[in-house]
């Protein structure tokens, strides 16, 4: 998948893609569905696919919101789209300037001049433009003298409820992991190299490798069944995150005990996929309790991890 990161103006010129608005952080179940339609509506003029969004997000520009906690990183999002069949992903710097743009504007100048775009893809409440006064409405209106299609693409509903990024980062935040990789349609992951931390697990006898994730939404402290990809590998894990309240730790540790493994692997990244919380981070009397209750926790891992993560 190419991607395209544009300050001022898209210089590549495209025949007639299909093209899927929106900011689709979390790449949930809804967002799923807007980029099957674009890659499907691609595939079938043998066109191009391709997704336009911007960077950093609108509401923290205009000062609506603080900025927002992302679900995923931006390679993370870039390598599911591209899993989906994505050919261009689009990264235009959202500025004030850029924001003062009219509906109209943004749809005459961006979409059509600069993309020529032949089908346009957006979800249910999808705003765009000046004030966020543009609609579907609005793409709809236009589309005759334009000459493209629009598709509205109705929201996925779960639990009677629509998917959104914001009830996804709610149930995170509230280390509701299986509800959140419902919405997800995969498990949330955290990805980060293997650092030196305390060495404390081997000394255990339930060796860990102490990753350092990338800026994201990370769930609350404790303990949680994952997988693991080591290499091309994909293996059960328990993961802890927090700070290590026995042993009287300041700082936030992000802890990988792979099971049946013990290889060396510093200076690796690796991608967890975490399946559910077993239990919130707690303090032990000493080194024999929290052995103790690693076993247990990693007994209890082993009856939740049945199925392969759905990837990537």
């Amino acid at each position: 998948m190419e991607i395209i990161r544009v300050r001022e103006k898209i210089y590549q010129r495209f025949h007639r893609p299909a093209v899927a608005l929106g900011n689709f952080d979390g790449v949930h179940l809804g967002h799923q569905e807007i980029l099957r339609q674009t890659v499907a509506a691609a595939r079938l003029r043998r066109h191009d696919a391709i997704v336009y969004t911007f960077d950093p997000h609108p509401r923290v520009v205009l000062n609506k919101a603080p900025d927002i906690p992302r679900i995923t990183t931006f390679r993370e999002r870039a390598d599911i789209m591209e899993y989906l069949g994505i050919n261009v992903l689009v990264l235009a710097e959202f500025t004030l300037e850029f924001a003062r743009q009219t509906p109209e504007e943004f749809v005459a100048n961006i979409l059509v001049e600069e993309l020529g775009v032949a089908d346009i893809f957006i979800g249910e409440n999808y705003r765009f433009g000046k004030e966020r006064a543009g609609t579907a409405e609005t793409l709809k209106l236009m589309a005759p003298e334009m000459s493209y299609r629009v598709h509205v693409v109705p929201s996925v509903i779960v639990d009677d409820q629509r998917v959104s990024s914001s009830r996804i980062r709610d149930h995170l935040l509230k280390g509701e992991i299986c509800q959140a990789n419902r919405l997800l349609g995969r498990e949330f992951t955290i990805e980060g190299k293997v650092v030196h931390g305390h060495h404390r697990g081997k000394l255990l006898g339930f060796p860990t490798a102490n990753i350092k994730p990338e800026a994201k939404l990370q769930p609350p402290e404790g303990v949680y069944a994952a997988y693991c990809r080591v290499g091309t590998e994909t293996r059960p894990a328990v993961m802890n995150i927090g700070r290590n309240p026995t042993f009287m730790d300041r700082r936030v540790s992000f802890e990988v005990h792979i099971l049946d493994f013990s290889e060396d692997l510093y200076g690796e990244t690796l991608k967890v996929y975490i399946v559910d919380r077993l239990r919130p981070e707690m303090t032990f009397s000493g080194p024999e309790e929290l052995k103790d209750q690693i076993r247990k926790d990693i007994e209890r891992c082993k009856g939740l991890l049945t199925v392969f993560p759905r990837i990537p």
